[in-house]
């Protein structure tokens, strides 16, 4: 298949000191402990190859501010064992520590840098050209070579760390990007109709963004909401949510006024929950909407409405899973999640299940191989299969350019 851009075939990796940004973000538990390892073990074929090169590793875990913002010191350790060769982890990302330690890399070394989002630059969203002038650019670009972006469940995102360095540095495609794109652009055309996305998990921005663009395409039939998202559309609906049942913040209260408007031009399109489950002191209390306890949290989708998604699954003739339906690491709030899954497994409907926690839970079901194609990525994924342009490709594009200027590029025989 034909790219836009250039994969690791396309150039000369020995003797090159290269950075390498992946996404090795993963579900973290309550005790801190990784619960899935999935991305990690996807990074590491990139890595593996790359055995005659000096290698830096990026990588973002989390969002600040919530539970799963945490160091990358663990995954190092992780790492190491899918890539069968030392992962040394520095607590630093653009300092002098980390500048030092990269001009000690010998062929072979492998180097993994702090987590890229405890750095304020990395939360920014902004131009390619823009990223390009950041501190975290400006300083580690001149100790490279060659720029590797094999970070696809990011791919939708336009940050320093991500997109920045195709302007200063020859760039291409990891493996899991190239396998990634490969395969969603043959499976693309092959969906059919109805075509059903079950989005849930807690990025409730992200996922508005995608169904706002779906119901303009009209790529999609029926839009079926949980996780954070069903709180959201609930009180989008005029259901009384309290701020036990949910947080709600400026973000909250936005994304309400965003689901109105979606629901007043195409409430036909979404199943909204009909009933939620709340804990109630560690017990599951599934509530009739109307009739919801505003005093705990909801925690997932009631199983009324779980019998409403299964008939959608059963009627599908492709199915778009993102994201759990509730609480899952709570095994009494992951009912809906397994229940859907369970069903997508068993369905003949084309089906891709995506993200980390969604593939953690397939995982569990040992049902991998029953649905026809699962992505490390969430956002990305959704943003592709919408029609969006990825701002990585844009980046890659770029880096190509670069090079072809320093002859880095393998002569065709």
């Amino acid at each position: 298949m034909n790219f836009e851009f250039l994969t690791l075939d396309d150039v000369y990796l020995e003797d090159k000191r290269v950075l390498v940004r992946v996404d090795i973000n993963s579900p973290i538990g309550p005790d801190g402990r990784i619960l899935d390892e999935n991305r990690i073990r996807e990074a590491s074929i990139t890595l593996r190859e790359l055995k005659d090169s000096k290698v830096v590793v990026m990588s973002h875990q989390g969002r600040p501010g919530k539970s799963d913002f945490v160091s990358l010191e663990k995954h190092a350790t992780i790492l190491e064992k899918y890539v069968g060769r030392p992962v040394r982890f520095i607590d630093d990302l653009m300092g002098p520590a980390a500048r030092s330690e990269v001009l000690k890399l010998e062929n072979g070394d492998i180097l993994l840098f702090e987590n890229t989002r405890l750095y304020s630059e990395e939360i920014i969203e902004a131009s390619i050209e823009d990223c390009a002038k950041t501190l975290l650019v400006r300083k580690l670009s001149p100790l490279f070579d060659l720029f590797v972006n094999d970070a696809f469940p990011a791919a939708h995102r336009s940050q320093p760390s991500l997109v920045g360095f195709a302007y200063t540095l020859p760039s291409v495609a990891g493996r899991l990007v190239e396998k990634e794109l490969k395969a969603l652009r043959e499976m693309t055309p092959r969906l059919k109709r109805p075509i059903v996305y079950i989005l849930g998990g807690a990025k409730i921005g992200d996922r508005l963004e995608v169904i706002e663009t779906l119901t303009k395409t009209g790529l999609v039939d029926k839009i079926i909401v949980g996780g954070l998202l069903a709180p959201v559309f609930l009180e989008a609906k005029g259901e009384r949510i309290t701020s036990n049942n949910v947080k709600k913040d400026k973000e909250f209260e936005s994304s309400v006024e965003r689901a109105r408007r979606l629901l007043r031009w195409r409430e036909e399109v979404f199943l909204i929950p009909v009933d939620v489950a709340v804990d109630r002191n560690g017990e599951r209390v599934d509530c009739p909407v109307g009739k919801i306890l505003g005093e705990y949290r909801i925690k997932d989708v009631g199983l009324n409405t779980v019998d409403m998604i299964l008939n959608e699954v059963s009627k599908a003739g492709s199915i778009i899973a993102n994201g759990p339906l509730g609480v899952f690491e709570e095994e009494q709030f992951s009912r809906a999640t397994m229940e859907v899954l369970k069903a997508i497994s068993r369905s003949n409907a084309i089906s891709i299940v995506s993200g980390g926690h969604l593939t953690t839970a397939l995982r569990k079901l040992e049902a991998e191989d029953k649905v026809t194609y699962t992505s490390t990525a969430g956002g990305a994924l959704l943003h592709f299969l919408a029609g969006k342009r990825l701002p990585i490709i844009d980046a890659l594009e770029i880096g190509k350019r670069n090079a072809e200027k320093l002859k880095l590029i393998k002569e065709r025989r």
